[in-house]
C-alpha cells in the first residue's frame, strides 16, 4: 500500500504581525499526522522521551536532543506510549527562509560576521545533535519567554537568540568533526559530579581528586570546553537546577529558601541576585510563571 503524502504545514499558519518567527512548547500526541513544511524548523526535546520519525528513519529521542529540519523534510515526533508518565514535550522554533538567509548569509557577507560552515541558507539536510550542559534548553527557554511576553523589542531579541542558537549548533558540529580527545570524557565526568553534589560545598581540589586530574588541568579543561571558569560553571548548574525545582509542581510546598539550600546556596540575597540575573525574574515570580505556563499547556492538551 502506497504511503500517504505528508501534510504540508505553511508558515502563514503561525507567523503574524510581520514577524516570520514563531516559538512554542507542546505535548506530542499519537493523533498528529506526519508533515513537512515551507519553513525552517529547529526542534528541541524539552522533557520526556519518545521517537522522531524523520524521512525514512526512526530515532529514539530524550531530553536534550535537538534537530535542524530544513524546508520539505517530512517528520513527526511521537511519545513512547499513549499514557506515559513521562510525556514527550517538544520546543519548536520556526522561521521563514528569508530570516534564515539573513542570519546565516547576509549578516556574514555584509558585516564580516561569523561565516557558517555547516548551517546556512543552502543547507538541505536535516541534522541531529545533543546538548552538553543545557545550552539549547536555556536558549529555547529565553525564546519562549520573549515570544509569549512580547515586550518592547521582542522581535529583535528573538532574532538575536535564534542567532545564538545557530552558532551553538555550529560549534557542536565543529566539535563533532574534531578528533575525539580524552578531555571530552573528563568534562562529562565533571558535569556529572557537580550535578550529583550541588547541595555540598564544591571545591576545585575535591572535584579534581574525584576526576583524577590536577587542579590546573581541571580548570583548563573546563575553560576549553565551556568557555567558563569552574566557579562560573558550578554557579550556572546551581541556578539551572533551582529553576527546575521551582518548576516542579510536586515541590510546591518547598519555600524558595528550601530550594536554594538544595542547590547549595545559603545566602538568600546572593541567590536572588544570581537567579534574577540568569533567569530574568525573581525565584518567586519564576515559579508563578512556570505554574501558569504548565496550566496553560495542560488546558490546551485537553
Amino acid at each position: 500500500m502506497k504511503k500517504p503524502s505528508p501534510r504540508l504545514e505553511r508558515g502563514d499558519q503561525f507567523f503574524s504581525n510581520g514577524l516570520s518567527l514563531y516559538v512554542n512548547r507542546v505535548y506530542e500526541r499519537f493523533d498528529l499526522p506526519e508533515h513537512e513544511h515551507d519553513f525552517v524548523e529547529i526542534s528541541y526535546v524539552w522533557e520526556g522521551s519518545g521517537f522522531h520519525y524523520i524521512e525514512d528513519q526512526t530515532i529514539r529521542v530524550s531530553k536534550g536532543d535537538l534537530f535542524f529540519i530544513p524546508i520539505g523534510v517530512s517528520h513527526i515526533f511521537r511519545p513512547s506510549a499513549h499514557h506515559s508518565k513521562d510525556p514527550l514535550i517538544i520546543g519548536n522554533c520556526i522561521f521563514d527562509e528569508k530570516t534564515f538567509r539573513f542570519l546565516t548569509s547576509i549578516l556574514p557577507v555584509e558585516y564580516g560576521l561569523y561565516f557558517f560552515q555547516h548551517i546556512h541558507a543552502e543547507t538541505n539536510r536535516w541534522i541531529q545533535m545533543r546538548e552538553i550542559s543545557g545550552e539549547y534548553g536555556r536558549l529555547f527557554e529565553s525564546m519562549l519567554i520573549e515570544f509569549q511576553r512580547k515586550r518592547r523589542g521582542y522581535e529583535t531579541m528573538l532574532c538575536g537568540l535564534l542567532l545564538q542558537l545557530l552558532i551553538e549548533m555550529e560549534r557542536a558540529l565543529n566539535r563533532e568533526q574534531a578528533i575525539v580527545h580524552p578531555s571530552a570524557d573528563k568534562i562529562e565526568q565533571i558535569h556529572q559530579y557537580i550535578r550529583d553534589h550541588l547541595h555540598e560545598k564544591l571545591t576545585i581540589a575535591a572535584i579534581a581528586e574525584h576526576i583524577g586530574l590536577g587542579k590546573r588541568q581541571l580548570q583548563r579543561i573546563v575553560s576549553s570546553y565551556t568557555g567558563q571558569s569552574l566557579t562560573a560553571l558550578i554557579q550556572k548548574e546551581r541556578i539551572e537546577q533551582s529553576g527546575k525545582l521551582l518548576s516542579d509542581p510536586r515541590l510546591a510546598s518547598l519555600t524558595v529558601a528550601d530550594i536554594a539550600s538544595r542547590v547549595g546556596i545559603h545566602d538568600m540575597k546572593r541567590f536572588h541576585q544570581l537567579f534574577k540575573l540568569a533567569m530574568g525574574a525573581t525565584p518567586a515570580r519564576y515559579r508563578l510563571e512556570k505554574a501558569a505556563q504548565m496550566a496553560k499547556i495542560m488546558t490546551e492538551a485537553e
